[in-house]
């Protein structure tokens, strides 16, 4: 519950509530509230609302897409060092280690373009290294099959990796930022100028209502680059599973048939 992460967007919403209220509070000692929640007021809520929840509801599809593109890049890097070892384990003069060294070259890179801003070229050049030591099997007699099931792999590998790099650098949905800023800016000035019988309950109400909003719009923000891993974002998409099987790759094994 105490998690910071977790509640990063809130800790940057906060400082702009405090300056809601500021100005709310001044605009009232000022008199300058003119005007009254009627249907009109609430039709620009409710659209505002709509706008929200339609962008907030195709970035998150956008973003579920994403978050298992880790796991499957590294289910193929584990395939791949597992047809490796039968390879190893079914011609004993085999030698596994250069190609499990370059399976471990391919998930540094991978990481260490997304944690550390490296070029991407360096994960396209790490992929592209497997091509000579797969030519290396297709000496041994019978491993042409295993050769195609591997570059099957590295094919997944290579398109997984060229779509992070797409949602890295592009908007999910850059065109609909300008009508979310339009109503929730319309919505803000409304919340400003409405006046109400009791102050306390409209300085409580509108000051919810305006961190709801710029809560939301910040989590849009957020879940739109899903690959940031600056720090500054609460919702990147995790990657421990290409952590571990980085880990595991660096375990060179041998597996021989009794």
């Amino acid at each position: 519950m105490f998690n910071l992460v977790k509640w990063g967007i809130l800790s940057k919403v906060l400082p702009w509530t405090g300056l809601f209220c500021i100005v709310k509070l001044g605009m009232h000692w000022l008199d300058f509230e003119p005007w009254a929640f009627d249907a009109l007021t609430g039709a620009l809520f409710s659209a505002a609302t709509f706008v929200i929840a339609l962008i907030l509801s195709g970035t998150l599809t956008d973003y579920r897409a994403c978050e298992g593109m880790p796991s499957q890049i590294a289910n193929a890097l584990e395939t791949i060092k597992d047809t490796n070892h039968t390879i190893a384990a079914r011609y004993p003069d085999y030698q596994p280690q250069p190609l499990q060294q370059a399976l471990t070259s391919v998930s540094r890179s991978i990481l260490d373009w997304l944690k550390d801003g490296k070029e991407f070229t360096v994960v396209d050049d790490s992929i592209d290294r497997l091509n000579p030591l797969l030519a290396e099997i297709l000496v041994i007699d019978g491993c042409a099959g295993f050769v195609n099931y591997i570059q099957s792999e590295q094919a997944k590998i290579r398109s997984i990796s060229r779509q992070m790099c797409g949602n890295r650098d592009t908007e999910f949905l850059g065109a609909a930022y300008v009508l979310l800023w339009l109503f929730l800016g319309g919505s803000i000035v409304a919340l400003l100028l409405i006046d109400a019988e009791r102050f306390s309950e409209n300085l409580t109400v509108s000051t919810f209502m305006f961190t709801l909003f710029v809560y939301l719009l910040f989590l849009i923000e957020d879940l739109d680059n899903p690959f940031q891993y600056d720090g500054k974002s609460s919702v990147d998409v995790g990657l421990s599973p290409l952590e571990n099987v980085c880990l595991k790759l660096t375990i060179v094994e041998t597996p021989k048939l009794e």
